[in-house]
């Protein structure tokens, strides 16, 4: 449960109010279904006047306490209005929720630039249903097995809070965007989860917190935006690691993603998650991600590492102007080209 006080509760119903979510009971519902909130939406009346209904949600939800172990429901529907409000609302939405200490806020993604898709949707279509999509139960024995090594990573520092996702590449060294942890100098406040989900029933699993490696091996590429840091403990030895090499991918491939999107308990997209173009150092591809999904890993559908996602959203197509959900990643080969040679001899040996 939280109490808001006078001032945070005017101001959060003055952001949510003006938001094109809040404008009619569908869309009312369609944001709270983006935050994982389908359970309480029965309950809740969606039906009046923006402000009233705003009102009723901050309300209602701030009341209920907590939908998961880790986050409050109202800190997961803020969090969803949070990704799409300006910078000035991001600001106060992001205080709200670290005041009240309701989730850790997302690490905000940077925009893909240079997009190349296909014209039309014509061929993704004739994939989904010309493909044989059958597969044997195996291949969900070994999602579980590599979701072992998919880390949620907490990054705080002055200016605030913020989650993303991370994967361990050997037994103490982890990889995840560069716009989630951008220098060294942030490392005394990233904490990784890992086991960070739930069971079947929804039931938190026991999840086992790590820290960086005290002057540990740090080393971070903007323009590939990726980083790779230490962990003290050796977590790869208990929750496994995924090798990294340079690996083929083309378009039509199905991958797979495994990730903390919102900072909520690990989660995973697979099947009919095709890609849409490769060149250079990027893939793109159309798939399910949220914001905290920064630094998932992207798997290849035989669950091997080909790429680091980064960026994404819902974005238009240069050649037709159409806006589809697509998102983007860097290609590993791309990154093992570029990682210094202490980090690439560590990164092989873990790899053998």
């Amino acid at each position: 449960m939280i109490q808001l006080d006078a001032q945070d509760f005017q101001q959060t119903v003055a952001i949510l109010q003006s938001h094109p979510l809040m404008r009619n009971a569908e869309s009312r519902h369609s944001a709270l279904t983006m935050a994982g909130l389908q359970a309480v939406i029965s309950l809740i009346n969606l039906e009046g006047s923006p402000l009233v209904v705003s009102i009723s949600i901050v309300d209602f939800l701030s009341q209920y306490g907590r939908l998961t172990y880790d986050n409050e429901a109202l800190g997961l529907f803020l969090n969803v209005i949070k990704a799409s409000v300006g910078k000035e609302q991001q600001d106060t939405l992001g205080a709200i929720l670290v005041k009240y200490k309701m989730m850790e806020p997302i690490a905000p993604a940077e925009p893909v630039k240079d997009w190349k898709g296909v014209t039309s949707d014509a061929g993704i279509v004739e994939k989904i249903f010309g493909e044989n999509t059958l597969r044997p139960v195996a291949f969900l024995a070994r999602g579980l097995e590599v979701a072992r090594s998919v880390v949620y990573i907490g990054v705080k520092t002055a200016k605030g809070s913020g989650s993303g996702t991370g994967f361990l590449i050997t037994p103490n060294l982890v990889m995840t965007n560069h716009h989630v942890i951008s220098s060294a100098d942030q490392l005394s406040g990233v904490t990784i989860k890992a086991n960070y989900q739930e069971n079947f029933r929804g039931e938190a699993e026991p999840t086992k917190v790590y820290t960086p490696q005290p002057n540990g091996i740090f080393h971070a590429n903007k323009g590939l935006d990726y980083a790779i840091f230490e962990v003290a403990g050796d977590p790869g030895k208990e929750w496994g690691y995924l090798p990294l090499e340079a690996r083929s991918i083309a378009q039509g491939d199905r991958i797979n993603i495994i990730q903390h999107p919102y900072g909520q308990p690990k989660q995973l997209t697979i099947q009919n998650n095709l890609v849409e173009y490769v060149g250079g150092d990027r893939l793109q591809y159309v798939t399910s991600t949220n914001p905290g999904s920064s630094g998932s890993p992207v798997f290849s559908d035989d669950w091997l590492v080909v790429g680091l996602h980064h960026a994404g959203g819902y974005i238009p197509e240069p050649t037709s102007n159409q806006y589809y959900n697509r998102n983007e990643g860097i290609l590993v080969g791309a990154i093992l080209d570029e990682v210094p040679a202490e980090i690439h001899t560590r990164v092989d040996e873990a790899a053998k």
